[in-house]
Order: structure tokens, then sequence, then C-alpha cells
């Protein structure tokens, strides 16, 4: 996608975009340099009101020191021009433990990245980022327009010189990196990791506004339990079908992956072995890439994963609003009744309704009361088989987590792992949708489980009222505890 360089497209950028707006503030070099040192330099990705409010004051003193009264207002009152409406350069929000919490927002990641291309470098790899563009090319061209015998032709080529590189290496002709291509390749890996951070917190934003979408309907709507969901599934299957959306899900796989996981951190402590990038880079920046990747990917995957909460929340309240329903009807039909209880009809056929399909059941079509047989217990054994009714107890509505918990074990006993699906065939959901979230619940919260969201399987279940539904959900594998 070719950027807009038009007039009018300029002239708006500078005049609405946040990260022109702070690269024009008055207060940008302050402003910028804290981030900086609190974010980039002390890697923080979330942090406390009050921890970033100490920071911010120790920071001003020592600028204020070399620049008498340069900032002489109190830190707060900087820290809130910062995430006021008018600026945004920080995202304020409220922690599990009800303390503010303040992260950078994708227009002041930008700002960095900004900067950091106009710094002036001592050594361009040029050919490095050739080799990067060349390859790149090479493989979009294997993979779309190279028929079936040119892809093997080219393969075996590959093959062909892999070959030769292993002979060189026997013979000792093979020419290693020399310092120059060292550092090429070393700049090239920083650059890239330092911007696949700032894209996932655009990333982030991105899912988030898509999420909050959710997250007003469900609190605006007053549809059915199954339109709700199917919306709230639609939203989700958007994040994930979208081309960023599948993008981050596949490069997570990857992360998540043992074997990469593994690989990775090995070649992060080789790296520091050489001694020319130890050189080089003093500080290890990347020492801890693999770390701060996981950190920034799990915060957008937990925006997935409220859209599951904000699920639950939205049955369980809307089973107490139906609740709240049926208690209120019962209550006017008990207050109609005293109402025609000093006048009662005085027809004699007084409970047929016109126009109607309603069964009305008087109380005097009941049986008259009869006195129940008292049991006695004997020590002999009987062979007849006394019946007990239990209808009563199916009434109830609860779903017993523990239940779900030894289907699961049931698997998990004979086997490494198994798929919901394949539970559910075995014990079929008795209690709707309200079941199935509770499954969803067990797995997000379980360090056992895997849920597969690239691959999507369909489920048909049976509401407690034995309504059939067909839902569509991520594939939940629950796995043995090792």
């Amino acid at each position: 996608m070719i950027c807009d360089f038009s007039f009018e497209y300029l002239k708006n950028l500078k005049k609405y975009n946040q990260s022109i707006k702070l690269l024009n503030s008055d207060n940008f070099a302050m402003t910028i340099a804290f981030f900086y040192f609190v974010f980039v330099a002390n890697k923080h990705i979330s942090i406390h009101h009050t921890a970033l409010l100490n920071y911010l004051e120790d920071f001003l003193y020592d600028i204020n020191q070399s620049y008498p009264d340069a900032f002489p207002k109190e830190a707060k009152s900087y820290l809130d021009d910062f995430v006021s409406e008018k600026n945004g350069y920080l995202k304020k929000y409220h922690g599990s433990d009800d303390e503010a919490m303040y992260e950078l927002t994708p227009y002041t990641q930008k700002v960095f990245e900004i900067v950091e291309s106009l710094d002036k470098k001592e050594f361009v790899g040029s050919r490095t980022k050739f080799n990067v563009i060349f390859e790149l090319l090479e493989e979009l061209e294997f993979e779309t327009n190279l028929s079936d015998e040119e892809r093997i032709q080219s393969l075996l080529q590959q093959k062909s010189e892999i070959d030769n590189q292993i002979a060189k290496i026997k013979n000792k002709s093979d020419l290693r990196f020399d310092e120059s291509r060292i550092k090429e390749h070393f700049m090239l890996i920083v650059e890239q990791s330092r911007k696949l951070k700032y894209d996932f917190s655009q990333i982030e934003y991105n899912f988030k506004e898509l999420n909050q979408k959710a997250m007003e309907e469900i609190a605006s709507s007053y549809e059915s339990k199954e339109s709700v969901l199917g919306s709230i599934f639609d939203v989700e299957d958007t994040i994930r079908e979208s081309d960023q959306g599948k993008s981050f899900f596949a490069f997570w796989q990857l992360l998540s992956d043992p074997v990469k996981n593994e690989k990775l951190s090995q070649m992060l402590e080789n790296l520091y072995k050489i001694e020319t990038i130890q050189e080089y880079d003093e500080d290890k920046s990347l020492q801890n890439l693999k770390y701060e990747l996981l950190l920034n990917a799990d915060k957008i995957t937990k925006v997935s994963s409220k859209l599951i909460e904000q699920l639950r929340r939205f049955i369980d309240d809307r089973v107490w609003v139906e609740n709240k329903k049926i208690l209120e009807l019962c209550k006017s039909i008990e207050k109609g009744a005293l109402q025609i209880k000093e006048n009662p009809p005085k027809t004699r056929s007084f409970t047929q309704l016109d126009d109607t399909k309603v069964n009305i059941n008087s109380v005097f079509d009941k049986s008259l009361y009869s006195v129940k047989q008292k049991t006695e217990f004997t020590s002999e054994l009987r062979s007849d088989v006394v019946d007990v009714d239990l209808e009563d107890f199916y009434d109830i509505f609860f779903v017993d987590e523990e239940e779900l918990h030894k289907h699961i074990n049931y698997f998990l006993q004979t086997q490494p792992q198994c798929t919901l699906q394949e539970i559910i065939q075995k014990f079929p959901i008795k209690k709707g949708i309200s079941e199935l979230v509770a499954y969803l619940s067990i797995a997000k919260n379980s360090s056992d489980a895997r849920v597969d969201l690239k691959n999507r399987v369909t489920i048909s279940i049976e509401d407690e009222e034995g309504i059939s539904k067909v839902v569509k959900i991520p594939t939940i594998i629950f796995t043995r505890a090792t």
C-alpha cells in the first residue's frame, strides 16, 4: 500500500495525527526522553501510577538542576497532560488492584520509531538488507508463480548449493563472516525486533477496538442470547481472519512452539558468545528478547480471552434478568388473585379463556391428599424395588464444574490428550450454552489446556429446554498434567 502524499491528506495529518502533534509539542524533548527512559530503557510494558509519578518527579528534578525552572509545574500536572483527551500520549486504566496503570499508545510508540530513523548511523548494512529483500522476493515467487516442475528444480538447485557448501567446509575453504557482516546482521536483528515490539502496540490497539464494539453490543442488546452470541463469535472471527490477525496468531504459534522456543533461547545465548557482538553491544540489548516478545504478545492474546469472559457474564446476567421477569410475573398473578378475592366470579365456567391455547390447571383438579405409607427398614434383603420420584431434582439448574473435570479426566486416564469435541460426544451437553462456557472457562484457567484458534469446530448441543443449537468454537485440547 503506497502512502498518500496529497496536499489535503498531509494537511489533515498534521492537524489530527497524534504522533505529529507530539513531535510539534512544546514539551516534546522532555516527554519523549521520559517515555524512553521508563518504557524502553527500563523495559516497562505497563506501570503503576505511584511508580510512574516517582520516576517523573526524579526526572524533572534532574532536568531542572541543569536547566533551572525549565519545567516549573508539579509532576502530577505533567502526568495529567500526558493522558488528557487532547494529547493522549499515555493510556490510563485501572488494574486488578484498583491502582491506575499506564502504558504507551501506538502513536507514541511511532514517535520512537521516527526519532530512531532520523539517527545518523556510522554504519549502514545495505548488503544484508538487500539479501533479505532478495530472499523475500525469491520465496514469494517460489510459492506463487512457479509451476511444480520449476519448484522441484529450484529445490534441487538449493540442494546442490548446500552440498557444495558442505564440501567447502570439509576442505577448510569456506569463508566465515567477517566483522562487517556480523555487525550488519546484528543491526538488522535489533532493528526488526524493535519494530516488531512497536507493531504489537498497534495490533493490540486494533484488536481492542473490535473487542470494544462487541462489549458495547452486549451492553446495549435486548436480543435473544443466540443472536448476541452469534454476533460475538462473528467479531472474534473478524479479528482472527483479518490479515493482521492471521499474521499475529501465526507468529504466536511459532513463538509457543516448544522446539522453536528452545532454539530461540539457544541462539540468543550463543549470540553474545561472539566476540564482535560482545564489544558492539555491551548492554546485551537482545538478551531478553524472547521474554519481551512473550510479554507483548500475551497482552494481545488476552484481548481475545476477554471476549469469553464477557460472553459468560452476558449469559449470567441474562439468566438473572429472565428469572427476575418470571418472579415479577408470579407477583403480578398473586396481586391479581388478591384483587378478585373480594369479588369472585359469579359464573360457573370461569376458567375458560377465548382464543388462547393456554391450559389452566385449577386447584380443584388435583387429587385429594392421601396418607403416605411409612417406610420401615428391616435387616432382611427384599427383592422388590421402591420407586422414588426424583423429578423435582431435575428442575434445579446448576453447572457442576467438578463433574466437567471428571469428564475430562475420564479420557486423560487412558490417553495423553483429548479434544472438547470428544468429551461432548461421550458426555453430551445437557444444560445448554452455560455448560459449554463452563468448559471454555476450565480451558482458559488451566495450564494443561491448549486453544487452537486457527482450527474451529462446530458443536451441536441441546439446552435445558431440549432446543437444539449449533455453536462454532475454537478447537479445545486438554492434555495430561506432567
